[in-house]
C-alpha cells in the first residue's frame, strides 16, 4: 500500500543518482487527486493509472516509492524543481512549454477531450467553439492544458473560471458560474459516474480543437538532470506497455484500450 502524504513545502536536496535513491529509500512522488490518474481508492489506499503504472515500472527497476504527496496542480512543477519530490504522477500532458522545463517519460496514454455539462445541456454545447460563438463560460483546472485549449478557441479569458478542482468546477456549473466544465474525457467519465445525483453528462468526446489535434498525451515528469534515470525508466515503461499489461492497468481504472498512447514525446515537444 502507497502511503499518501500532505506536501510540506520544505524543499529536498535532488539527488544525482536518482536510480539509486529509488533502489534505496525510494522515490518521492506528488500526485494531484485526480480519477482515474491519482486518487484515493474508498479504503483510502493511493491508486490509479499513473500511480500503479509508477509503482510497476519501479518495481521491475528494482526500485519503489518511498511517499506521495498530495499537490495542487499548479504545485507539481514548482516543487519537482525545487526538489521537493522526484517525479509527478498527476496524468500530467506532454506539451512543448512543459517539455521545456521538465525531461517528460515517454507517453502512458493518448486521450481525447470533453466538457461536461448539465444533464439536459440548455445551451446546447457540444465544443469550445459553442462556447465562445455563444459567450459563455467555462470552467477549467487552474494551469491545465484546457485553459489553453479555451483561449486557442476564441473564448475571452473573463469566460474561462480557472478553478482548483472537480468539487469546485461542479458547484460552479450547478450554481450557473460556468456553463460548461473542460476536461479530458477519462477523467470526465469518472467524475460524472461519481456525482451522487447524476445530473451532469459529458459531451461526445473529440480529438481536435480550434482547428488543431488535441490528443492529450499523459507521461511522468522528471527534473531534467535525471535524464539518465528517464532513460532507463523508459525502457521498463517500453517493455510493460509492448506486455500488455499497461493496458490492464488503463481498463482497471475505467479508461480504454483506444486510449493508449499514439505519439513519442519527442514528437509532442516539437509540436
Amino acid at each position: 500500500m502507497i502511503s499518501a502524504v500532505a506536501a510540506c513545502g520544505l524543499a529536498l536536496p535532488a539527488t544525482a543518482d536518482l536510480l539509486e535513491t529509488a533502489k534505496g529509500d525510494g522515490l518521492k512522488v506528488a500526485f494531484f487527486n485526480f480519477q482515474p490518474f491519482s486518487y484515493n481508492a474508498d479504503g483510502g489506499e493511493l491508486t490509479g493509472t499513473d500511480v500503479d503504472t509508477l509503482k510497476a515500472v519501479l518495481e521491475d527497476m528494482g526500485g519503489s516509492i518511498d511517499t506521495a504527496q498530495a499537490t495542487e496542480w499548479g504545485a507539481l512543477i514548482p516543487g519537482l524543481k525545487a526538489g521537493r519530490f522526484d517525479v509527478v504522477a498527476a496524468g500530467m500532458f506532454v506539451t512543448p512549454e512543459r517539455c521545456a522545463v521538465v525531461s517528460f517519460s515517454e507517453p502512458i496514454f493518448g486521450i481525447p477531450q470533453t466538457l461536461v455539462v448539465p444533464a439536459d445541456n440548455p445551451n446546447g454545447i457540444a465544443t469550445y467553439d459553442d462556447i465562445a460563438e455563444k459567450g459563455l463560460k467555462v470552467a477549467a483546472l487552474s494551469g491545465s492544458a484546457q485553459v489553453g485549449y479555451a483561449r486557442d478557441s476564441g473564448i475571452a479569458d473573463a469566460n474561462i473560471m480557472q478553478i482548483p478542482d472537480n468539487p469546485t468546477a461542479i458547484a460552479a456549473v450547478r450554481a450557473g458560474r460556468a456553463d460548461a466544465y473542460a476536461l479530458d474525457a477519462p477523467g470526465a467519465r469518472a467524475l460524472v459516474a461519481g456525482v451522487p445525483e447524476q445530473d451532469f453528462i459529458i459531451v461526445e468526446p473529440f480529438g481536435d480543437i480550434a482547428g488543431k489535434p488535441a490528443m492529450a498525451h499523459g507521461a511522468f515528469a522528471f527534473r531534467p538532470e535525471d535524464q539518465a534515470f528517464v532513460d532507463a525508466f523508459n525502457v521498463a515503461l517500453k517493455e510493460r506497455i509492448e506486455s500488455g499489461a499497461h493496458v490492464a492497468t488503463l481498463e482497471a481504472h475505467g479508461m480504454e484500450a483506444t486510449e493508449m498512447p499514439k505519439l513519442t514525446t519527442a514528437e509532442l515537444c516539437s509540436e
